[in-house]
């Protein structure tokens, strides 16, 4: 997060983050009925689908990381 002068986050930075934690909320929230729902279909797939939701935050947070090291 960028900060200003005094050491405060900047409002635009604050914002963002709360939206991207509401909406991994909600998917979290809504993840058993989709994976239920996907799972009906294919038991592999919602394992798949389950994975790729609690790895992503990870690969993306490591991503952000190597791009703010190389600045």
């Amino acid at each position: 997060m960028s900060e200003n002068r005094d050491g405060n986050y900047d409002r635009k930075t604050l914002i963002s983050a709360a939206i991207l934690f509401l909406g991994f909320a909600l998917i979290l929230y809504f993840l058993p009925s989709i994976m239920m729902a996907i799972g009906t279909q294919s038991p592999v797939l919602a394992a798949v689908v389950v994975a790729a939701v609690l790895v992503l935050p990870f690969v993306g947070l490591w991503l952000r990381g190597r791009a703010r090291r190389n600045k």
